[in-house]
């Protein structure tokens, strides 16, 4: 679970990961590890928001949530991908706790 606030926890079986290579310099592992970490969030098939949050979320993140209705954040400053998924998880958290306060 990913708490949000006090009332809303995200399941994690919600959250979609998918892992690419990340550019820039990385050393011997540069273009051989997949490092970066994309998360996915569909919003309109989450259980844990209501439609009123689910509504807010859309209004205050137009610009992040795209044609299919996917809040998708990406990370790859870290060196490893353990890293990234808890960097791109926290992003995704820190998001959903702005957007949904009124």
């Amino acid at each position: 679970m990913v708490a949000i606030n006090e009332r809303v926890d995200i399941p994690e079986s919600e959250l979609e990961f998918s892992f690419s290579r990340s550019g820039g310099p990385g050393g011997q592992n540069v273009n051989k590890v997949e490092t970066k970490v994309t998360l996915a969030f569909r919003l309109d098939d989450s259980t844990a928001l209501t439609d009123l949050e689910k509504s807010r979320i859309r209004r205050k993140l137009a610009n992040r949530i795209n044609k299919e209705g996917h809040l998708v954040l990406q990370c790859d400053v870290h060196r490893t991908q353990i890293a990234n998924r808890e960097e791109v998880v926290n992003r995704f958290a820190a998001m959903l706790v702005e957007a949904l306060k009124v």
